[in-house]
């Protein structure tokens, strides 16, 4: 196999995925497409040269494509998932990959049964400034890492008819629960700079609407398996600026500080290299990126501009690329069915948290 000949099942987030596939993904055939709206399906395939069109997940499950990317909406992502690697398809599905602990379960074991590649597509793993930041963790210049955090925080209020006027499944997993289920863009990046998943999960809430089950703000502190800690803070009912990308990381040599607002840069600082008071752009160390990263033409970054949140989706073109060379070369995915599974499940046990008073819950081992 020279190239993963893939479908992209769900256009209405899924077109952005196919468009960086045939930019930027030479590792994968994009060789049909399908959505519940036809007519969306017909005329994307249409303007990009796409030779297949389908109806459904179930029509796509019938070929011989090699893998499936699900963009389909939160609520199906199990479902599509296990039926995906029992049809014998490798996945990559959105985030999050399930809603309870039990279709949790049910991911794992067919991961299992089915031998096939599972990647949860955590765009956020590869947002720019933190590959710099990984790979410097990785060359040791931060020392020992045991501390991380990250704000997830938008105004959905100020949309008109909120909150009717939300999309069913949006409603549903955003403001249908307490707690912090939509968890992986703020706690994945984390885990994977720190180098660990996480043990236990304590969540706390503030703040009512009366339209919605969800609270206003959550905070979580979360213990990670090698005895780090992570304070996530999320609302999607927040009067103030979004901010969707401000992520920090501790370790025993020096820190990195993302971006609070438009006024703001990404920096770290770092013992021996920076004054005791000085912060130096995170930029500067541009060297640490990855080769990969060279498939970007030049002009394509403006890092002066990066406020945290108009270049969020840089990394989406090496995430598709990195999934397909795990299955081009039978490597583990870099957001595994492990991590994805202990990712979504802290989220999903946060609301057992909140209503039990913030008592910590365990995340469970789904024996992968």
């Amino acid at each position: 196999m020279n190239k993963v000949k893939t479908a992209v099942v769900g256009l209405h987030r899924g077109s952005a995925l196919a468009n960086f596939i045939l930019q930027y993904v030479p590792d994968i055939e994009l060789v049909a497409v399908s959505d519940l709206d036809r007519p969306l399906a017909d005329q994307y395939a249409r303007e990009h040269q796409i030779p297949t069109v389908y109806n459904s997940l179930d029509d796509v499950l019938k070929t011989d494509v090699d893998a499936v990317i699900l963009a389909t909406p939160i609520p199906d992502h199990a479902a599509h998932i296990v039926q995906s690697l029992r049809a014998g398809k490798h996945v990559l599905s959105e985030v999050i990959c399930a809603t309870t602990i039990e279709d949790c379960q049910k991911i794992a074991d067919a991961v299992k049964a089915s031998g096939k590649k599972y990647m949860m597509e955590e765009n956020y793993c590869f947002y720019r400034p933190l590959t710099i930041v990984k790979n410097m963790i990785d060359n040791g210049l931060l020392g020992d890492m045991y501390y991380g955090e990250s704000d997830y925080l938008m105004d959905f209020e100020l949309r008109p008819g909120f909150p009717d006027s939300v999309q069913p499944w949006r409603r549903q997993v955003y403001f249908g629960r307490r707690g912090h289920p939509y968890i992986t863009h703020t706690l994945g990046p984390l885990c994977y700079a720190l180098g660990s998943d996480i043990k236990t999960v304590t969540c706390m809430a503030a703040g009512r609407h009366p339209g919605v089950p969800a609270d206003k703000t959550c905070a979580l502190m979360l213990q990670t398996q090698n005895g780090g800690m992570i304070r996530l803070r999320n609302s999607f009912m927040c009067a103030r600026p979004d901010l969707y990308t401000y992520y920090s990381v501790q370790g025993t040599r020096g820190c990195y500080q993302g971006t609070i607002g438009s006024m703001d840069y990404h920096k770290v600082h770092i013992r021996g290299l920076c004054g005791p008071q000085e912060w130096r752009n995170v930029y500067d160390f541009k060297g640490f990126l990855p080769k990969e990263w060279q498939v970007f033409p030049d002009g394509y970054f403006n890092d002066s501009a990066d406020d945290g949140c108009t270049l969020y989706d840089s990394g989406t073109a090496l995430l598709l690329g990195s999934f397909a060379r795990s299955i081009l070369d039978d490597t583990e995915p870099l957001v595994s069915a492990k991590r994805a599974l202990n990712w979504t499940a802290a989220g999903i046990l946060s609301e057992q948290s909140v209503n039990c008073g913030g008592e910590p819950m365990d995340v469970p081992d789904f024996g992968l």
